[in-house]
Parts: structure tokens; C-alpha cells; sequence
């Protein structure tokens, strides 16, 4: 998430327009983290109101420690992590039924930008689409690991830091993530044991 500095200190100083400005320079990047992470379009929504009430209120304060983009990309992470635990303890009292689709058909894949084939374009949409539904169907601690160091890029470190785990632990929940994304795309591996 990149941020201009100077649009954020125009926000510390209160100029008219800046947060404006800097929710809509950083919205879209603020759902699609957040519609990774919680697989649901709704939540997400949620989440990503509740990141920029974060942002509205912590803006005055942020010191420039960081890089302004990390430091709402650590907001934006907390605030789903935050969503996840509440939607487990909901579904531990019987609240909530299952997960809904990751995404609908198309969301993320920009057809019309790209050169192949119609052919290739159709396997790519649906690999994309087995992709999101299979993400979407991981347990959501796996699902935030896969999320974090796959699609985030951040490292283990960094994952175990923001879960609150060990990297030991984060190193065996995005291994048996993979192991969970390789069936369900490809099906058994020959001489893979299914429990």
C-alpha cells in the first residue's frame, strides 16, 4: 500500500479534502486485503469501514516510524484478525452457519488487458475462480497464514508477529494450507495418502 507522505501530513494537518483523498487512494487495496482474509464481500465491507474509522481517529498520531502504508496494512490485518476471532466465537455458539464464496465469477481477472487466447483466458478464469473457492474454503487461521505470506508477501516473521504465533507455527499451518489448496485443485498426488 503505497501512501504519498505528503498527503498524509496534509491529513495531520487537518487540510480540507486530505483523508478524502487518502481513503480513496488507498480503498481498493484496503478491501482486497480484507476480502482475502475474511472470504466474505459483506465482512469485508465491514472491515474495511472499520479500518478507515481506525485511520480517522490514529491519523494525527501516526509518528512516520514506518512507512504510512505499512502501518495501515498492520490496521488492516489487526481489524481482520479482530473479524475472524469474532466470527469463531460466534460459530462456536452456533451463531453462524459455514463460509460463503470467496469471490463471484470475474472479480479480479482483467480479461479485456490481456493478449491470449479465448481458450487460455477461459482456463485462467476458472483456475482463478477454483483458486478463490478453495482459499475460501481453508480453516481461517490457515486461510490467514496463505493470505499473509503468499499473497501479502510478508514474511514469517512478520505473519507469526501479527497472528501471535511462533514461526514454527506458521511455517505448519501454511504447509498443511498448501498441502489442503494442492488437493482440492489438483486432487490426490500419486502415493499422497488421504486421511
Amino acid at each position: 500500500m503505497d501512501v504519498d507522505p505528503a498527503l498524509v501530513r496534509a491529513c495531520q494537518r487537518g487540510e480540507a479534502g486530505a483523508l478524502d483523498a487518502l481513503i480513496r487512494a488507498t480503498y481498493a487495496d484496503v478491501y482486497a486485503l480484507c476480502r482475502r482474509m475474511l472470504a466474505d464481500p459483506d465482512e469485508a465491507a465491514d472491515a474495511t469501514q472499520e479500518v478507515f474509522v481506525r485511520v480517522m481517529r490514529s491519523v494525527l498520531g501516526f509518528r512516520g516510524e514506518s512507512a504510512f502504508g505499512t502501518w495501515l496494512h498492520r490496521v488492516t490485518v489487526n481489524v481482520c484478525l479482530t473479524a475472524l476471532r469474532k466470527r469463531s466465537k460466534a460459530r462456536a455458539a452456533g451463531m453462524v452457519a459455514g463460509g460463503t464464496p470467496f469471490a463471484l465469477p470475474g472479480d479480479d481477472l482483467d480479461v479485456a488487458s490481456t493478449t491470449a487466447s479465448p481458450s487460455d483466458l477461459a482456463e485462467t478464469a476458472d483456475l482463478v475462480a477454483r483458486s478463490e473457492a478453495a482459499l475460501a474454503q481453508l480453516p481461517e487461521d490457515a486461510r490467514a497464514v496463505v493470505v499473509l505470506r503468499d499473497i501479502e508477501g510478508l514474511s514469517t516473521r512478520e505473519v507469526a508477529d501479527l497472528l501471535g504465533v511462533t514461526e514454527s507455527v506458521v511455517k505448519v499451518r501454511l504447509h498443511r494450507a498448501h498441502t489442503r489448496l494442492r488437493a482440492m485443485l489438483l486432487g490426490p498426488q500419486p502415493g499422497e495418502v488421504r486421511a
